[in-house]
């Protein structure tokens, strides 16, 4: 049974204090499914709900999926009970003033968007709508004038936006190359053969990549057709990778005979 008494990490996904590994990860997934933005369809008051859970459902699982700093976490618990973290850390969507008037918040894009730019995305800090031009590659913006006056009739402070990527179940983002990763799982026979395979890129558009032979799992390599096809930024455009699983092809028969 999870914790009911105070707002933890635990409550937020909905898990027990001696939850595994697993069913933290199983629990993160779901979460992040259930009140992924594009489930709030064009309700704007459901989209910012959405969105500040989201911020919410991340934070927690970034301190509970890491098993060091989990343990702090469960120490600072265990060690004063009566001053329990009140609620999962990480800056809420209505923005934290901070010295001279400056204003830093969170938002959750996807990983199409982080890697590919979307133009202009409205949001709403501090309650007010703000617009912010997206780029590839860049997490972090700063729109002047747009935080709070430092005193009564002074200039206002700026606002700085943290772009957080939304998970996306088979791919992952190198920060360090600005590749993309893109888990794609084969048969054993296209393992052995290699040849051109479908791929489903983000956007939902469908890549055929030139798989090579006597690969296994685990194995990643850069498909000629997925050049220049990571992060689109100006100043370092990164690479589709193709990081193999080999799993067996069950068939309906095979199924049947346990095969």
């Amino acid at each position: 049974m999870a914790d009911t008494d105070t707002d933890t990490h635990y409550t937020t996904l909905g898990i027990p204090r001696n939850a595994t590994a697993e069913m933290i990860k199983k629990a993160y997934i779901s979460l992040v499914k259930q009140y992924h933005p594009d489930r709030a369809g064009t309700d704007e008051a459901k989209q910012d709900e959405y969105n500040e859970r989201l911020l919410k459902i991340m934070a927690s699982y970034e301190v509970l999926g890491d098993a060091e700093k989990r343990a702090e976490y469960d120490a600072c618990l265990s060690e004063n009970a009566e001053e329990q973290t009140s609620a999962p850390r990480g800056k809420k969507m209505c923005g934290m003033p901070t010295k001279g008037g400056d204003i830093e918040t969170d938002y959750p894009i996807s990983l199409a968007i982080a890697a590919y730019g979307k133009g202009k995305i409205p949001m709403k800090v501090a309650g007010e709508r703000v617009v912010v031009k997206v780029y590839p590659g860049v997490r972090r913006y700063r729109l002047e004038g747009y935080g709070v006056p430092v005193e009564p009739g002074k200039p206002r402070g700026d606002l700085y936006v943290n772009l957080k990527i939304i998970p996306e179940e088979n791919w992952e983002l190198d920060d360090s190359t600005n590749n993309l990763i893109r888990k794609l799982q084969i048969t054993p026979k296209q393992a052995e053969r290699g040849g051109t395979v479908p791929v489903q890129m983000l956007f939902n558009k469908i890549l055929k990549v030139t798989l090579p032979a006597d690969v296994k799992t685990g194995d990643r390599f850069a498909p000629p057709e997925g050049k220049g096809l990571g992060v689109m930024s100006p100043k370092k455009k990164g690479d589709l990778i193709i990081e193999v699983e080999v799993v067996e092809k069950k068939g309906f028969l095979s199924g049947l005979f346990g095969k």
